[in-house]
């Protein structure tokens, strides 16, 4: 069921050179990028789809090392993202937009700021990196503040939805041969010998020579797995709300207003056009699963917005969210940490915190390097498929196409989701993809993510989930585990005895 390999194929090819954990934006890079090479790869997450946990939870921006301090690796790894990307978006069919930044001065004593970063912008080689001063802002966005005193308009970043870039990477790792394995939470690690693993995890345990710790905001306790206990995370948490498309002509650029270590001031139009604002203050969360938005946090953000773009209405927003940032105590400046341990030869931990979204595609290439480094032979595979097998978009497609789909497939003419225009033809295909939770499809499809958030398609999008999977509707979840909801019997005693 869903993205998993055949679970009796599971018992015989559980022997594995290289295995992934953590099946993020950076999990999911490093598992397509090293399916290039041969070798027998695995990747495992606890939750049942990829990149539901951080990955989700962030503003979906391809940043400019701009944002990231001076000196620093995730520097580094920052640059020439958004041309990794839209090079990705082609090979990968997924969706990409470019989009510009703009971070304001409201202030006097904030102009300076903006030379400062305007010169870090020229030493890196930044193309299209200037100030600009009131009358062109408006041009751009004529709904910011008219408190706006100048501008460093930075040109040619990128928007993306990250749930579905790492759906993409997995899958275009799974036609390469490298085995899923989601739904499998790591239990413990044993060292037989240099070289020599055995990861636990509560579905059986996997043979490995190689481990990649790419395990999010978990990173820590799969170090102390192997031997590596001195490992810490400290967590922030932000708070963020997304506006109903009718809107997203007030803005379109990445707006930044104030940002720190501490906070972070911003408005954006998303790759889907809705408009998103966030972060505020970071508060510590009260545990790793903590995202839950207060009314106190909302209420910031959207002042904090507000002052950027005066004229948001407040009535239009249709959700919120909260996601945990984390930075790490190997590392200064709140950098990344990607090393091989200390304690367990062929074991490479990546811890990631902002912007490892933006990084994550240079991230896996230098995990991959490392590997090579630790002893894993990098020899092509001449059958490596980089362009992943997708099926049709209807936005996408020419009407006399669509006329095609229709007919080989009638339920492209069903619609299920209004409010996104999504069909019974696209949830079924994304079924047969290895979406098997609500949430799945609709990270896969947008199904449930537009005005009424589900409101009227959750019901007819879990019958039809139920219905290709041979399961009763009370079998379904909305993101795997626990969360069923519609409690049948069979559920309820899951809920007691699970």
């Amino acid at each position: 069921m869903g993205l998993n390999n055949n679970p009796s194929a599971e018992q015989t090819l559980r022997d594995y050179d290289v295995v992934v954990i953590g099946a993020g934006i950076v999990g999911s890079a490093v598992a397509r990028e090293l399916s290039k090479y041969e070798g027998r790869l695995a990747l495992l997450d606890k939750e049942p789809f990829p990149g539901v946990g951080v990955t989700k939870s962030g503003i979906s921006m391809i940043h400019s090392p701009l944002m990231c301090p001076p000196g620093t690796l995730k520097e580094r790894l920052c640059f020439d993202a958004t041309a990794r990307y839209r090079q990705l978006s082609l090979e990968l069919k997924v969706s990409f937009r470019e989009i510009d930044e703009l971070f304001l001065a409201l202030e006097p004593s904030q102009v300076p700021n903006l030379e400062t970063l305007r010169k870090r912008g020229k030493d890196y080689g930044l193309e299209g990196c200037e100030i600009i001063d009131p009358r062109k802002i408006h041009e751009l966005e004529p709904h910011v503040t008219p408190k706006a005193l100048s501008a460093l308009y930075v040109r040619g970043m990128g928007s993306i939805y990250p749930p579905e870039w790492a759906f993409a990477f997995a899958e275009n790792a799974r036609e390469n041969r490298t085995h899923l394995h989601f739904g499998t939470p790591v239990t413990g690690i044993e060292k037989n010998r240099d070289f020599a693993y055995v990861v636990r995890t509560e579905k059986g345990s996997f043979k490995s020579r190689y481990i990649v710790n790419a395990a999010g905001l978990f990173a820590d306790e799969i170090a102390a797995m192997v031997g590596d206990r001195g490992i810490e995370l400290t967590l922030t948490k932000g708070t963020m709300a997304i506006f109903d498309r009718s809107v997203s002509d007030r803005v379109h650029h990445m707006i930044y207003g104030t940002f720190s270590a501490g906070h972070s001031q911003m408005i954006t139009r998303t790759v889907y056009g809705n408009l998103l604002i966030g972060l505020g203050r970071f508060p510590k969360p009260d545990h790793k699963q903590d995202t839950t938005v207060t009314r106190e946090k909302l209420r910031e953000v959207i002042g904090m917005a507000k002052e950027l773009v005066p004229g948001l209405p407040e009535r239009e927003i249709i959700t919120t969210f909260a996601g945990i940032r984390s930075e790490n105590n190997k590392a200064a400046k709140g950098d990344f940490y990607i090393a091989h341990s200390p304690s367990a030869p062929g074991v490479i931990h990546s811890l990631i915190g902002s912007p490892g979204l933006t990084a994550a595609p240079a991230i896996a290439e230098r995990v991959v390097k490392m590997l090579e480094e630790a002893g894993f032979p990098l020899i092509e595979k001449c059958s490596f498929q980089k362009e992943r097998r997708e099926g049709p978009r209807l936005p996408d497609l020419s009407h006399e196409t669509l006329t095609g789909a229709i007919a080989s497939d009638p339920g492209y003419s069903h619609m299920v989701c209004r409010c996104e225009q999504i069909t019974e033809g696209e949830i079924l295909a994304a079924v047969r993809r290895g979406a098997d939770t609500l949430d799945g499809i609709k990270h896969l499809t947008r199904a449930g993510m537009g005005r009424c958030q589900g409101g009227y398609c959750s019901l007819p999008v879990l019958s039809l989930l139920a219905k290709q999977l041979g399961v009763g509707p009370g079998e379904i979840t909305k993101k795997g585990g626990m969360s069923y909801p519609i409690l049948s019997q069979s559920s309820r005693d899951k809920n007691v005895h699970g």
